[in-house]
C-alpha cells in the first residue's frame, strides 16, 4: 500500500485516492502496531502513535516521561515488574512512489532502543544533567540524542528553521522514540501555519516510519487555560492516547483518558509512582483516597483534644468522638464569628470590667436596617389633595 506524504510530492490525486481505501483484497500485513511500553496492562507507547501527556503544571510528567525513556534505553521498565517493550528487528520497506524527491523514500523501521529527547525549557547545564540520568539506563548498543534548544540563543526564535531542523534530525537519527518536554515552550507563539506544518511532520513520520512520538503539555483538560498555544492545540486533537498526570500527596497516578482503544479499565490500569533517590520514578501504592471533610491540622487537634497518649479506644468510637468534637469546634468558630460581627456592628458593647458579658447598644445603627415598605394607606396621605 503506498501511503502519501504531506509535505512532498506524491502520486497523482486519482493513484491517491484508489490507495486509501481499504477492501477485502487490500493487503494489509505491513499495517502493524506493537506496543513499546506496556505498564499494567496498558500500552503507553506504541508504534505509529503519539501519546500526550497532561495535567497541571505541578504535576510529575517530567519524570513521567523519563521513566519512559529509560524503559525504551534498558529494553525494559525499572522498578516496574509489569511493564514490557517491544522490541523489533530493523528492516526496510521499500515504498511504490514514483517520484524520488528526497534523499530517503524507503519506509523504514526504528532503530530499536534509541531515543531523540527535546528539551525546550531548560539550560545546557540542566540538560546535561538530564543526559546523564538517562544514559545511565542506557543498556548496550542503546542511542541517547538529546537537543537543549536553549543552546541556539537567538535562533531559538526561528520557527520555520527550527521545524526544517527538528524534521532533519529526526530523519537521520530515526529513533524509536522521540520526546518533546515540553510543547508550552517548543513554539508557544508560532501561527496556524508553523503549527499546522509541524504538525504534518509528525504525521509523516508516524505513517512512514516506526517512530512513536511522546508530548508533554499542561491545562489541556483542566478549567485553566492551556498555555502551548496553536501548536499545543493541534498536537493534542490529533494525539493518539491521551494520559493525564495528577500528584496528591508525593504519590501521581497517571491515568488513560482518550484513545482509539479503550478496551482497558483506567481504574485498573492507571500507575502510581513516587520519586526516588535517583530523581526517577519508582512504582507505588494508590494512595489513600483523602475527602474534604477536616483539614488535616482540624483532625489532629480533634484527636489530641479527645485521647490521650497511650489510650485505647475501638475504631466507631473514635469517629464517634472525633465528629463530636469536630462539630463542637465548628460550632464555637461560628458563635465567635456572630458575636465579632455584632460588635463590628455597634450592635452590642463589651464592658471593660466583665468578660464574658455584653450589653446592647442603647441606639441601633439605622443605617444597616432597610427603609419599610411603602404601604396603600401612605401612598395615598402623600397625595396631593385636588383643587377645588
Amino acid at each position: 500500500m503506498n501511503i502519501n506524504f504531506y509535505r512532498y510530492h506524491n502520486s497523482s490525486q486519482h493513484d491517491a485516492w484508489q490507495e486509501c481505501q481499504f477492501t477485502s483484497d487490500t493487503d494489509l500485513t505491513s499495517l502493524t502496531v506493537h506496543p513499546l511500553v506496556t505498564i499494567n496492562g496498558q500500552a503507553i507507547i506504541q508504534q505509529h502513535h503519539s501519546t500526550y501527556l497532561t495535567g497541571r503544571e505541578t504535576c510529575r510528567a517530567h519524570h513521567f516521561a523519563k521513566l519512559i525513556a529509560t524503559a525504551v534505553l534498558a529494553g525494559d521498565c525499572p522498578n516496574v515488574p509489569t511493564a514490557q517493550v517491544h522490541d523489533t528487528v530493523p528492516i526496510t520497506i521499500k515504498t511504490t512512489s514514483p517520484v524520488d524527491i528526497r534523499p530517503h523514500v524507503t519506509t523504514t523501521r526504528a532503530t530499536p532502543r534509541s531515543v531523540l529527547w527535546i528539551d525546550t525549557i531548560h539550560g545546557p547545564h540542566l540538560s546535561a544533567q538530564l543526559f546523564k540520568e538517562l544514559q545511565a539506563h542506557a543498556v548496550g548498543e542503546a542511542k541517547l540524542h538529546l537537543a537543549c534548544l536553549d543552546a541556539l540563543g537567538e535562533e531559538r526564535d526561528n520557527f520555520y528553521a527550527l521545524n526544517r531542523r527538528i524534521q532533519d534530525l529526526i530523519e537521520r537519527l530515526n529513533p524509536a522514540l522521540v520526546v518533546i518536554d515540553d510543547i508550552d515552550h517548543l513554539m508557544p507563539f508560532c501561527g496556524v501555519n508553523v503549527a499546522s506544518g509541524f504538525c504534518r511532520i509528525v504525521r509523516d513520520v508516524l505513517n512512514h516510519t516506526e517512530t512513536s512520538f511522546l508530548f508533554i503539555g499542561y491545562n489541556n483538560l483542566s478549567k485553566k487555560a492551556s498555555t502551548t498555544g496553536n501548536l499545543g492545540k493541534y498536537l493534542f486533537n490529533d494525539a493518539t492516547d491521551v494520559f493525564t498526570v495528577s500528584t496528591h500527596r508525593q504519590i501521581t497516578t497517571v491515568r488513560y483518558v482518550r484513545g482509539f482503544d479503550l478496551s482497558n479499565d483506567p481504574d485498573v490500569t492507571q500507575f502510581h509512582f513516587t520519586i526516588g533517590a535517583d530523581n526517577l520514578p519508582h512504582a507505588a501504592d494508590k494512595a489513600p483516597a483523602i475527602g474534604s471533610i477536616m483539614d488535616s491540622d482540624v483532625l489532629a487537634r480533634c484527636i489530641t483534644d479527645v485521647l490521650q497518649p497511650g489510650q485505647t479506644i475501638t475504631p466507631d468510637e473514635l469517629v464517634t468522638q472525633i465528629t463530636a468534637r469536630h462539630r463542637q469546634l465548628k460550632q464555637q468558630v461560628r458563635s465567635r464569628a456572630i458575636l465579632n460581627q455584632a460588635l463590628i456592628l455597634d450592635l452590642i458593647k463589651k464592658p471593660d470590667n466583665q468578660q464574658d458579658t455584653y450589653t446592647i447598644s442603647p441606639t441601633i445603627n439605622t443605617s444597616l436596617t432597610l427603609p419599610p415598605h411603602p404601604s396603600s394607606e401612605s401612598n395615598m396621605s402623600s397625595e396631593p389633595s385636588p383643587s377645588k
